[in-house]
């Protein structure tokens, strides 16, 4: 049988830098170019902290991205609202309701108008109506 050596690739530190163009590198440092990692920085390459590499990465959302994200969640609770309704609403229609569905309809509704009254040009400044209690 023969004796199979694996070796140790988990980083055992990291090192970011930016280039002259301004993109992020990240050198993992792992017990095998522990001694020679440094070896693979180039000329164009300036050290940064690994939270500056992580904002270089994933800046922050734009104005736009915010407010489209808050439109496609609110548009996201309506459509939850009129799904938790449809039926409350034909039992309504029929005069099949009971008192406590009769509620909670009233519930999701009262919901509903304060969902279509948010503002999201607001975003990410956004307080969210609470759900009714099921």
């Amino acid at each position: 049988m023969v004796g199979i050596t694996l070796m140790n690739t988990m980083p055992i530190d990291q090192k970011c830098f930016k280039d002259s163009e301004g993109r992020v590198i990240r050198l993992d440092i792992m017990p095998m170019n522990k001694d020679s990692w440094e070896s693979e920085i180039r000329d164009d390459w300036t050290p940064i902290s690994k939270k500056e590499a992580d904002k270089i990465t994933n800046p922050p959302l734009t104005k736009e991205q915010h407010i489209q994200q808050a439109e496609d969640k609110k548009q996201t609770l309506i459509a939850e609202v009129n799904a938790e309704t449809q039926l409350l609403q034909t039992k309504l229609a029929l005069k099949r309701i009971k008192p406590d569905e009769e509620a909670l309809l009233i519930s999701w509704l009262d919901y509903l108008d304060e969902l279509e009254a948010v503002d999201v040009s607001t975003a990410p400044d956004i307080i969210w109506p609470v759900k009714p209690v099921v």
